[in-house]
């Protein structure tokens, strides 16, 4: 298909207004309308001049200069070209009705003149609206400083803060346990023990003014046993008159509770033997729950945290007993003690026993210093076996044989073991229990008459404070009584009983009998811990031992004199006499 190319066809017929170019008369006017519509095309007023603030100033000779200057280039220019003509007169008129204040009148403060305007455009300052935010106004340079201060305050307190907490941290991260479970009790006849009026029997009284003595030895609690009253013949506690009150000539109610006070202030806890057999004999069970229960809020408002039940025997009947222990230790709390003797566990089955002892805190066993060390052996490894192997189950309390200071001799075997047994005792798992008689059997001061000891003597050579009136060498082993407290106190692979593991809980101790000589070792050891072995010695003569097989080398911790290396080889042991050494890691 073919498109015509005739000239007929391809002419365009225009109107004659679009072949006109539009003069300038016509499109001034209606541009100055479409772009200022509100300004007035007046020319009469003089336009105000706007300079810009970096600008120079120009004085009013220089505008009128400039001004004819502007006039001359105009008339040199006016035959550059029409268009150029016209779009300069087109700008001027423009700015000179934008920038004529006389279009705006109607929005200004009449009270501001022309002049103070334009200084205030000049100087870049703004007026303040309504609708402007308060805290534009506010002194943001002050406050930029007072928060300042606070922030470098923050950070030093903070740093403060955490140099603190670096410097009050422990020195050993040690696992904790209760209170009563690992420490060292004291157990106390207090008519045996200080006597405070000189009427020759040792009273409460005593015992407040000896507690330096108890404080530096490092005990953490104080238990009393027969201060009850009885009948005409006093016969310790099998006829106890009551369990509320205490034997006069030992004090009253007011100077226990002193004594309780006194030894919370020192971080040492009271605890009392509370006789039950003339309280169960003769009473139905709901009697004997009352009666002891009372007796339990009694003691404990006087600040008794512990209580050691003796004769629990004559409840036969495993329910009531059951029922009794269980609201007795409800009565004192979780923070308090419940102590019961090693008869309590006869005639009992495991499972009788395992729902007892959930009541239960501590029991007592008794280790007789005249059997040899293989029989020692057997007893402890028996005890060990018959408690639980848990942190949080019953612990065990171990006592040393009394009454050994009845025997004439104090050079006896028999008595010269005491010192061997204690230190042994104070390294095995539990609550070791120093009785104030064996402390006298180790001093080995005889006293005329048999009166109260010099408590306070033995107080200040604990504080290393030499004194005439006594021999010093009889008290180095009580010394040595001292250091091995505060060994253990220190020591998890001593204080623990038990290595707590997920999934089983696993015994730290291992009891060894020698073959060939009258020797106990036992060995105590906790995870990442040294470990710690006891060589006590229950023969009348000295012995060289090799226990290179079991043991290397370790550092002698009771001997303070000694820093030298231990070796297994040729190792000496005196007669009668415990040694406690340090593992080699």
């Amino acid at each position: 298909m073919e498109i015509s190319t005739e000239p007929a066809f391809l002419e365009v017929e225009l109107p004659q207004t679009l072949l006109e170019s539009p003069s300038v008369s016509t499109f001034l006017p209606d541009e100055e309308a479409s772009i200022f519509p509100l300004l007035s095309s007046n020319g009469g007023l003089e336009p105000v001049l706007l300079s810009h603030p970096l600008s120079p100033t120009i004085v009013a000779s220089d505008i009128t200069s400039s001004n004819i200057s502007n006039t001359d280039c105009k008339a040199d220019t006016s035959s550059s070209g029409s268009s150029t003509g016209i779009a300069m007169d087109a700008m001027e008129t423009a700015s000179s009705s934008l920038f004529n204040k006389v279009n705006y009148h109607h929005l200004q403060n009449n009270n501001v003149t022309s002049q103070d305007a334009s200084s205030h455009c000049l100087k870049g300052t703004r007026r303040k609206s309504k609708e402007t935010p308060s805290f534009v106004s506010w002194n943001w340079p002050l406050i930029r400083k007072c928060t300042f201060f606070v922030f470098l305050s923050g950070i030093l307190a903070i740093c403060s803060i955490v140099v603190a907490q670096i410097v009050s941290m422990p020195k050993f991260c040690n696992p904790k346990t209760a209170w009563y479970r690992g420490s060292v009790f004291y157990e106390i006849d207090p008519a045996s023990f200080n006597d405070s009026n000189n009427d020759g029997i040792g009273d409460i009284s005593g015992i407040i003014y000896g507690i330096d003595y108890l404080a530096n030895l490092g005990i953490s609690g104080v238990r009393l046993n027969t201060i009850f009253p009885s009948g005409p013949h006093y016969d310790g506690d099998v006829n106890v008159l009551s369990i509320n009150t205490i034997r006069p000539e030992l004090g009253n109610l007011s100077t226990l509770h002193k004594l309780a006070n006194v030894l919370h202030a020192h971080n040492m806890s009271l605890l009392l033997d509370l006789p039950l057999q003339h309280v169960i004999a003769g009473r139905k069970d709901n009697e004997v729950l009352d009666v002891i229960s009372k007796s339990l809020h009694h003691w404990i408002d006087l600040g008794v945290n512990g209580f050691y039940l003796k004769g629990l025997e004559s409840l036969k009947n495993n329910e009531t007993l059951l029922m009794c222990l269980s609201s007795w230790k409800g009565v004192i709390g979780k923070d308090k003690v419940l102590i019961v003797g090693e008869s309590f566990l006869k005639d009992k089955s495991k499972s009788e026993l395992s729902v007892l002892l959930e009541h239960i805190d501590l029991v007592d066993f008794i280790l007789s210093i005249e059997n040899n060390s293989q029989k020692m052996k057997e007893r402890i490894e028996l005890i060990l076996n018959d408690m639980p192997i848990a942190d949080d189950r019953t612990w065990i309390h171990w006592s040393i044989g009394r009454n050994y200071m009845d025997t004439p001799d104090s050079s006896q075997p028999i008595v010269s073991k005491i010192f061997a047994a204690t230190i042994m005792q104070l390294i095995l798992p539990g609550t070791p229990n120093i009785m104030h008689e064996n402390a006298v059997a180790i001093t080995k001061i005889k006293i005329k008459n048999n009166s109260v000891q010099p408590i306070e003597l033995w107080a200040e050579r604990l504080y290393n404070i030499t004194d005439q009136e006594i021999n010093i060498r009889s008290l180095d082993k009580l010394i040595l009584v001292q250091r091995m407290i505060s060994l253990r106190e220190q020591s998890p692979s001593i204080y623990k009983n038990v290595v707590c593991k997920f999934t089983e809980n696993k015994s730290n101790t291992q009891i060894l009998a020698h073959s060939n000589a009258d020797v106990l070792i036992i060995v105590r050891y906790y995870p990442r811990k040294n470990s710690f072995v006891s060589i006590t010695n229950f023969g009348s003569t000295k012995v060289v031992l090799d226990l290179t097989s079991m043991f290397y080398s370790g550092n002698e911790m009771l001997n303070v004199e000694s820093n030298e290396k231990i070796y297994f080889k040729q190792f000496k042991v005196d007669a009668f006499n415990t040694i406690v050494v340090k593992l080699d890691k």
